[in-house]
């Protein structure tokens, strides 16, 4: 299996390109879809899924153009609503997104396979109320609740701070041993460094 990293959105997105032989599924499509579609295609795979971590534009921008070439789109049921309606940002932005249904809603918990890939679904309520994070077991796609030395924002619509901390300190940082941490923008880090350093173990908001 590998990784591969796209920046995309004008917010600068990390979207991932995770292959598994012939068959790949891509998280958070900020943007640049057909170029994604071109890579995976490139590589001999074909593109079977779009992950979610929750529903604003710098992470939704390319979800339309992949699901109508047949990939199918996970997003937690607390965040459908984003996929097509201005309460996504883009608005705020200045951007326009196309909208789009997801195939799958999630509510946490689930224990999926995808593109032959055994992938864990945590519920992380604080960014956006349908936030979520994809674990891998080596590897953990935090799309914006958790960052190298930060955390996303909580002060927009249904974001909340309380809920945030309670996601990161008590479902991220107790999962067992450590991962790679991907995380919706900036560099990566690991479960264990943050453990011992992110800030928001001393927040007090």
């Amino acid at each position: 299996m590998t990784i591969t990293t796209f920046v995309t959105s004008p917010l600068d997105t990390n979207t991932y390109v995770v292959l598994n032989g012939d068959r790949a599924f891509v998280v958070d499509p900020g943007g640049r879809a057909e170029e994604i579609a071109a890579f995976v295609k490139k590589e001999g795979a074909v593109l079977e899924a779009v992950l979610l971590t929750h529903g604003h534009f710098d992470h939704t921008g390319g979800v339309a153009a992949l699901q109508r070439d047949g990939a199918q789109v996970f997003l937690h049921r607390d965040d459908a609503r984003l996929a097509s309606s201005v309460a996504n940002l883009a608005a705020v932005a200045g951007c326009s997104v196309e909208h789009f249904v997801p195939d799958i809603t999630l509510v946490g918990g689930e224990k999926l396979t995808v593109a032959g890939v055994p992938v864990s679904v945590i519920h992380t309520p604080g960014h956006t109320a349908g936030g979520v994070c994809y674990d891998l077991g080596d590897t953990l796609f935090t799309g914006d609740t958790l960052f190298e030395l930060s955390y996303g924002r909580t002060d927009f619509p249904s974001g909340n701070f309380a809920e945030l901390k309670n996601s990161v300190l008590n479902r991220l940082f107790n999962l067992d041993g450590d991962r790679r941490v991907c995380a919706g923008h900036g560099a990566p880090t690991t479960l264990e460094f943050e453990r011992k350093h992110n800030p928001i173990a001393s927040d007090r908001r």
